[in-house]
């Protein structure tokens, strides 16, 4: 797969933490390259990257998820994405 394009959306957290939310390559359905939503602190820090159990199977599909999803929405998966991963 390729590597990550940090392209997005920006979106703060409730704890005022800035975060770009962005498609990531990943496996999806019948093991077909597609894309899945990531979020990652503008910051930067390495290792704090988080990915969504959302997926889509095209890079124009996750594209357009992305434009028109709202900020409550990209607020309400990446809170779920870090209590997957155990960041909350």
């Amino acid at each position: 797969m390729a590597e990550t394009k940090m392209m997005g959306r920006e979106l703060t957290d409730d704890e005022g933490v800035r975060w770009n939310a962005f498609t990531d390559d990943a496996i999806v359905a019948h093991g077909r390259v597609g894309k899945a939503l990531a979020f990652a602190p503008v910051s930067g820090q390495a290792g704090d990257l988080v990915r969504t159990t959302l997926t889509f199977n095209s890079a124009e599909a996750a594209d357009s998820a992305l434009r028109t999803m709202s900020e409550k929405e990209l607020r309400r998966r990446l809170t779920l994405a870090r209590m997957a991963a155990g960041g909350i």
